[in-house]
C-alpha cells in the first residue's frame, strides 16, 4: 500500500487519507452511512474504524457464489460496526482484507504477485509465498501445522486462506523475514523513507485488559504495528497466526536490533515465542533476572482466565435463571433447520446426541457448537475447532430462538462478536 501512496504518476488517487469508498465504490460499504463515506485506508490499518473483528463470518458462500476476498469485503454492510468511526482501537482481519482488495482492483493483480514482485524479490526473499499451493511446490520442505489436544500433539490441516488475503496469508521462515525486518531497521529500499515514517506513525491507543504489562505508558498501534516503549527503548510489534502457526516480529531502531520467532503449533506458539522473544531483549539489555517480566505466568494466567469464561460465562449471561428452569416453547426437534444472517451466512441447527448442534466447516474458522439448554428458548453455544480442537479455540456464547405466533422458531440469536456487549446478538432468520 505504501508504493501505491508514492506512485502519484500511476494511484494519484491512493493516500493514506483516501477514503476506501472511492477506490473501490462498487464494493465497500459499511453498516452506518458516514463510516462508508468517511473510513480511510489508515483508518482500516489501524484499527479505528469502528469496525470489529467478526472472525467468525470470514469466508462462506458469500450471496451464493463461492468464498472470494470480494465476497467478504462485500457482506461487511451485514455486519454491525460498535465504534464511532476513529474512537476505538478495534483489531479487524476483515479491514486488512478491504486493503488487500484496494490493492488487487486498482493494480488489476493478485496481491501474492504485488508483493512478490515489489517487496520479496527485491529483497531476495526466496522462500516466501501467498499461498499453500505455491509453498507446496517451493524445494524447501513446508513445515505441517500442530494442536496439542488429548494429552498429544495432532497434524492440522491446512487452512483455507482466500478470503483472509493480506491478513495473514503469508507463508514464509525465520530467514527471509528477517531480510524484511532487515529492511525497517535500516530504512531501505523496496519502501521509501516517506512510506517508512508513515508506517512508524501511531494512529491509535490500544485497548489494555487488566494483566500485568513490561511496558511504560500506553502501547499504540502505527500501521500494522504495535509499539511503545520498553526500558526506555521505542520498539515496534507484531504477531500473528493461524489455527496451527504463530509468528513474533520485533524491532528496536535506536539499537539497530530485531527479532524474529516462527513456531508451530495452535496459539501456544505465539505464547512461547513471546516468552523466547524478550528473553532474548532482556539478555540484549543486561536487565537483571530479578528485574525482569514474567510472560510464561502472565500468558499462563490467561489461559487460566479462558477456561474459567469458557465454563462460567453462562452464570455471567444468565443470571437470573428460574429454579426450576423453564421448558423450551417447543420440541426440541422443531428447531432444527437452517437460519441465515447475510453477513455470517448460513447456519444449520441439528440434533446430535440428544443436544442441538451446529457445524460451521464452510467458514474460514471452522467450529462445531453443542446447544446447552439453559431456560426457556435460551441456550449458551459451546464451540470448538474442528481443526484445532482444544482451549486455545474454544468459545462459550449465549444464543437465543424467537417463536413466532404460528408456533415456528423464527430467527436465532448468537453473541458472536463480543465487541457488542452481553446483550449484542447476531440474527439468523430460518429459511
Amino acid at each position: 500500500m505504501s508504493m501505491l501512496v508514492d506512485d502519484n504518476a500511476n494511484f494519484s488517487n491512493v493516500q493514506w487519507k483516501s477514503p476506501i469508498i472511492k477506490l473501490i465504490p462498487d464494493d465497500f460499504a459499511l453498516s452506518d452511512e458516514y463510516a462508508t463515506i468517511h473510513t480511510t485506508i489508515e483508518d482500516a490499518l489501524s484499527h479505528r474504524s469502528g469496525f470489529p473483528r467478526h472472525d467468525y463470518a470470514i469466508g462462506g458462500n458469500y450471496e451464493g457464489q463461492e468464498p472470494s476476498l470480494r465476497g467478504m469485503v462485500r457482506a461487511m454492510r451485514h455486519l454491525p460496526l460498535t465504534a464511532e468511526p476513529r474512537t476505538r482501537f478495534q483489531y479487524s482481519n476483515q479491514m486488512y482484507g478491504v486493503a488487500s482488495h484496494v490493492i488487487e482492483t486498482l493494480t488489476g493483480s493478485w496481491l501474492g504477485d504485488v508483493l512478490k514482485e515489489k517487496i520479496w524479490e527485491p529483497l531476495n526473499m526466496k522462500a516466501t509465498f501467498f499461498s499453500t499451493s505455491n509453498a507446496e511446490k517451493a524445494p524447501e520442505h513446508l513445515a505441517e501445522g500442530y494442536v496439542y489436544y488429548n494429552k498429544k500433539f495432532q497434524p492440522v490441516q491446512e487452512m483455507d486462506l482466500t478470503c483472509v488475503s493480506g491478513g495473514g496469508s503469508v507463508i514464509s521462515n525465520v530467514l527471509d523475514y528477517t531480510k524484511w525486518l532487515k529492511a525497517h531497521l535500516s530504512m531501505s529500499g523496496p519502501i521509501s523513507k516517506a512510506g517508512y515514517k508513515a508506517i512508524r506513525t501511531a494512529r491509535s491507543i490500544e485497548d489494555r485488559d487488566d494483566a500485568p504489562v513490561a511496558f511504560t505508558g500506553n502501547s499504540l498501534y502505527a500501521l500494522g504495528w504495535s509499539t511503545g516503549v520498553y526500558q526506555g527503548y521505542e520498539y515496534f510489534e507484531h504477531s500473528g497466526g493461524m489455527v496451527a502457526f504463530g509468528t513474533e516480529l520485533i524491532f528496536f531502531p535506536a539499537l539497530n536490533y530485531g527479532l524474529v520467532a516462527f513456531a508451530n503449533t495452535a496459539v501456544t506458539s505465539n505464547w512461547l515465542e513471546q516468552a523466547l522473544v524478550w528473553h532474548l531483549i532482556d539478555e540484549h539489555l543486561g536487565i537483571p533476572k530479578e528485574d525482569r517480566f514474567d510472560w510464561n505466568k502472565r500468558n499462563q494466567d490467561r489461559m487460566q482466565k479462558s477456561v474459567e469464561e469458557y465454563k462460567n460465562g453462562w452464570k455471567e449471561a444468565y443470571p437470573n435463571i428460574p429454579n426450576p428452569r423453564l421448558p423450551t416453547t417447543l420440541p426440541v426437534q422443531n428447531y432444527m433447520g437452517t437460519y441465515f444472517n447475510p453477513g455470517y451466512n448460513n447456519i444449520t441447527i441439528e440434533i446430535k446426541d440428544g443436544a442441538l448442534y451446529a457445524n460451521r466447516s464452510d467458514a474460514t474458522l471452522k467450529l462445531d457448537m453443542t446447544l446447552e439448554h439453559i431456560s426457556g428458548d435460551y441456550f449458551m453455544a459451546y464451540g470448538d475447532s474442528t481443526e484445532a480442537p482444544g482451549l486455545p479455540f474454544k468459545v462459550a456464547a449465549p444464543a437465543e430462538f424467537k417463536i413466532s405466533p404460528e408456533g415456528i422458531s423464527k430467527t436465532l440469536g448468537l453473541a458472536a462478536e463480543p465487541e457488542m456487549g452481553k446483550d449484542g446478538r447476531i440474527w439468523f432468520e430460518r429459511l
